[in-house]
């Protein structure tokens, strides 16, 4: 009865460490394309001249930065990675799955938040948001890509 008792245990604890895992993924793909909304369909966008400034989504984009980027770490869980997403051009690389690297990411995201935080008082304007867009872009978005995202060949 007791091995029995074990097994089940056992393979309901494995169950629930895959689902964990299918929605930390499930999670992350969502968390990552709403930040790709915010920051390359409208805060890029405007920033090139190809869509018109709307100070309220500049707003919107800059607090969900903010308030959500301290919440990234917990999508790389140690031990997390699975590979390249099906139908993607990008996954995310092992290396931000691995022990050693959960102090760097904490710190990235807590340094894009107090940017993003910081900018939302700064841009009032187009020529605000033309002054702070790129800096937050290449040192938050671009450079945690260059060190933690891969293409797939």
């Amino acid at each position: 009865m007791f091995r029995i008792l074990s097994a089940v245990a056992a393979i309901a604890l494995g169950a629930t460490a895959v689902l964990a895992q299918s929605d930390v993924n499930a999670a992350r793909k969502d968390f990552m394309e709403k930040y790709g909304k915010y920051g390359y369909s409208t805060l890029n966008r405007m920033a090139r001249d190809q869509m018109p400034y709307e100070q309220a989504k500049v707003d919107e984009a800059l607090a969900h930065f903010a308030e959500t980027a301290p919440k990234m770490p917990s999508l790389f869980p140690v031990g997390g990675f699975k590979g390249p997403v099906p139908d993607s051009n990008y996954y995310t690389a092992a290396k931000a799955f691995e022990a050693q690297n959960q102090a760097d990411m904490k710190a990235r995201a807590e340094k894009f938040a107090k940017d993003a935080a910081d900018a939302k008082g700064k841009v009032k304007d187009l020529a605000g948001l033309k002054a702070v867009w790129p800096a937050i872009n290449d040192n938050h978005c671009s450079s945690c890509h260059e060190v933690y995202r891969l293409r797939r060949s």
